[in-house]
């Protein structure tokens, strides 16, 4: 057998002073890193809006709503768009752990 195959690379072993350069360097790089995605987040958050055109109707349990009545009083609604497609026995493993992740909230505590 080849030890040369199952041998992991290792980054080189260097003194500390060496270390901390190349630490600092890579930290001014992560905070650009970071800058230039608060950059993106800011530009995502000041996209424009769509005008809702379309009638959407919704049925619940207390009947057939307009997209307006689901705001109920509130400024904002969140809208998640959940994958399922037609030949699926369950729904997308990432969107259906994100679901899991909204409690029950009754409207009196929102």
């Amino acid at each position: 057998m080849n030890d040369s195959v199952n041998e992991i690379a290792h980054p080189a072993i260097v003194t500390q002073d060496e270390w901390l350069a190349q630490r600092l360097k890579l930290l001014d790089e992560e905070k650009a890193a970071t800058k230039n995605y608060d950059r993106v987040n800011a530009l995502r958050r000041r996209l424009p809006m769509v005008k809702v055109e379309k009638d959407y109707r919704f049925m619940g349990s207390d009947g057939e709503k307009k997209l307006i009545d689901l705001f109920d009083g509130k400024r904002q609604l969140i809208v998640h768009h959940f994958m399922f497609a037609p030949e699926w026995e369950k729904g997308c493993p990432s969107c259906t752990w994100h679901a899991k992740q909204f409690a029950m909230v009754s409207p009196q505590a929102v």
